[in-house]
């Protein structure tokens, strides 16, 4: 639950007690994992991956690995803690539930650590809350593409630049690890009152912000810098056994007493980002049609 203090902020209490509730209601014991083979990364660098999209795979392979890092995060005291924070998280929204997951910058989840959890968290959440799942990035490889249809997430086929507009129904953001310039223009596209029907579960907007306020970077990151007052934010302690995979990844919601107190004028003010001369990290909408023309005609020439 959240308890007021003092200086008016919020402070999330956690109760630890009913820890394999949450397990059990999300992991199906009816399923059996295939066996595996694969080599041990826990020595590599994470950010090692294949270098491309053609070599072998085993589908029930790597959805057999998908399936024990889900088993695996589910029996951890991170998931306790995500699955308890947004749980108070919507009971102060006073929201029963969530609809849709909306999900960008997965990765490489067939070779990479990282995506892998991930994914893993992901596929978790769609589980216990039963929601209707939407993914992206555009480097997936065709394979992860088929994997994520399998387990029932529908895939977006265009690179919108985070730029979906969500309906009434109660959605989750999650982006692990994204540019918060896709966080920047997804709230550019819903900039109404309606965020009070968004969690997003993103990289921490105060560590984020500040970072780039120090470094004076943060001139064309308006809307996330003029929502930040009305912004509560619930940090995640980062207790998962691979320290990389969730760090700075914090839940983020708009409580409706401080949305209602917005004056219209600040919705009206709505100007399409510009990112000239910003490192935005993130493949655009024009850079993905190049990339994926460049394909076709490798193709076309094999």
């Amino acid at each position: 639950m959240f308890e007021m203090q003092d200086n008016e902020e919020f402070k999330l209490v956690i109760h630890r007690k009913k820890r394999t509730s949450f397990a059990r209601k999300c992991c199906d014991s009816t399923v059996t994992l295939p066996v595996v083979v694969v080599d041990n990364d826990d020595d590599d660098d994470d950010d090692d991956e294949d270098n491309g999209s053609n070599f072998n795979i085993n589908h029930e392979t790597l959805s057999g690995m998908i399936l024990e890092a889900e088993v695996e995060l589910k029996n951890s005291s991170f998931a306790d803690n995500v699955f308890y924070s947004l749980g108070d998280s919507l009971n102060a929204l006073r929201l029963d539930g969530i609809s849709e997951i909306l999900c960008y910058g997965l990765g490489h989840f067939s070779s990479c650590r990282s995506s892998k959890y991930q994914l893993a968290l992901l596929l978790s959440l769609k589980k216990y809350y039963n929601s209707r799942v939407y993914v992206y990035d555009p480097v997936f490889y065709s394979h992860e593409i088929e994997l994520l249809k399998r387990f029932d997430c529908n895939v977006i086929e265009i690179n919108e630049e985070g730029k979906r507009i969500v309906q009434d129904s109660v959605t989750l953001i999650y982006m692990p690890h994204c540019s918060i310039y896709l966080t920047n223009n997804f709230l550019y596209t819903n900039w109404s009152k309606r965020l009070n029907k968004c969690i997003l579960l993103t990289n921490s907007f105060s560590i984020v912000t500040d970072n780039l306020t120090k470094a004076n970077k943060s001139v064309s990151l308006d809307y996330v810098l003029r929502i930040r007052p009305y912004v509560t934010e619930i940090p995640l302690r980062n207790n998962f056994i691979y320290k990389d995979v969730f760090s700075d990844l914090n839940i983020h919601i708009f409580l409706e007493e401080n949305i209602n107190a917005i004056p219209q004028s600040f919705w009206n003010k709505r100007d399409e980002p510009c990112y000239r001369g910003a490192e935005i990290h993130y493949l655009t909408a024009k850079q993905t049609e190049q990339i994926d023309a460049k394909n076709c005609c490798t193709e076309d020439e094999t």
